[in-house]
């Protein structure tokens, strides 16, 4: 006999429910995180996989020779206040792995490029560097024999020592420490590679009022195990030379000016001492406020510059000449012949005397 619809719609949620309850039952009873079962086919894979060669340094030496270049392309700034200085420029690794070697097929040329994912490759590191660095762009290349090139064009703010002891006449190297990142210092024996060290001679290249010469290289070796040494860094200086004549123009030759200004009071009569304290104390003036005006271009260091020297001899000149004409005016009222013994005397010795202690400042700074 043919059940009614509602005995039929029943019988159906009847058999949905203990379906949902079969399988909840069988779901609990499966272990958690279980593999699905085998197949046939999964009988046919293989059960190890290859060890993954772009994780991996290469088998063999105990630590891997690798050649590093830099080729500077820019020098954006140098802060003298805080002793650092932006470059941009060609970062380049060379090293052999034997498990890149491969025979060229038909048509194909002697060298293939990889990412970085394809391949092992030594991390290197700028150790003086302030600010991560920036790489625009990089190229991987590996040649039959299995040496690897990689070439980074990158763009990093570095920090220096900068030794300004003859400023403004100075010759800096702002140098940039290359070393391995974390444990690649016990796999990598990494040394300079002159071929790809240089600058550029772009007109762009120098930074403003500096001239770029050449980029000098050195190994430094550092412990790499348990009395183990061997070379980890290595140290590209890049010689620069400050433009003098900036500063001899704007800072120099005023002081000299003012120096000789102040010596106007020793052809003033010395009872005149109003017109001659006039002019010396509007000089100190003046040469305050203008120290005050190129403070901002001058480097702040914990020890006396050539600049320093000069500054405090030129104060020192026009305070002696201040205490002149005092003296001067004071035996002009006791004994007139022997104050104008004294002042033509001064006028005599003052000039060469400035310009000899001069001298002698540039040759102790300069030195």
């Amino acid at each position: 006999m043919i059940q009614s619809r509602p005995s039929l719609f029943i019988s159906v949620i009847v058999f949905q429910l203990v379906a949902l309850v079969l399988a909840a039952v069988a779901c609990a009873a499966a272990p958690l995180g279980a593999d699905p079962p085998a197949s046939a086919a999964d009988d046919f894979k293989p059960r190890y996989t290859e060890p993954d060669t772009s994780i991996v340094p290469p088998p063999g030496a105990t630590r891997l020779p690798v050649r590093v270049g830099l080729y500077v392309l820019n020098l954006v700034s140098l802060d003298e206040v805080h002793h650092t200085y932006i470059c941009a420029g060609y970062l380049t690794e060379t090293w052999n792995d034997p498990r890149q070697s491969f025979t060229p097929r038909p048509g194909e040329g002697a060298v293939r490029y990889y990412q970085k994912t394809d391949v092992w490759f030594p991390l290197v590191q700028f150790d003086n560097s302030t600010e991560p660095r920036t790489v625009a762009a990089f190229t991987l290349a590996g040649s039959a024999d299995g040496t690897l090139r990689y070439t980074e064009k990158f763009s990093v703010k570095l920090s220096t020592n900068l030794f300004l002891r003859s400023f403004p006449f100075d010759e800096q190297e702002l140098e940039v420490y290359v070393h391995p990142f974390t444990e690649q210092t016990r796999q990598l024996v990494i040394t300079a590679d002159p071929e790809s060290t240089g600058a550029s001679h772009a007109s762009y290249t120098p930074l403003p009022l500096w001239t770029t010469g050449p980029v000098t290289f050195r190994s430094i070796a550092g412990e790499v195990g348990e009395g183990d040494r061997a070379p980890s860094h290595v140290v590209f200086g890049i010689h620069v030379k400050r433009h003098s004549e900036y500063y001899v123009f704007r800072i120099f030759l005023p002081l000299f000016l003012m120096v000789s200004i102040s010596w106007g009071v020793l052809w003033i009569p010395p009872s005149d001492l109003n017109s001659q304290l006039l002019i010396s104390v509007t000089t100190v003036l003046t040469l305050v406020a203008f120290s005050v005006a190129v403070s901002n271009v001058l480097p702040p260091v914990p020890y006396l510059t050539f600049y320093d020297s000069f500054f405090l001899v030129s104060f020192f000149f026009i305070m002696l000449t201040i205490g002149e004409a005092i003296m001067v005016h004071l035996m002009h009222g006791r004994n007139r012949a022997q104050a104008l013994k004294v002042r033509s005397l001064t006028r005599r010795l003052f000039p060469p005397a400035f310009i000899f202690t001069a001298l002698l400042m540039a040759v102790i700074f300069l030195h």
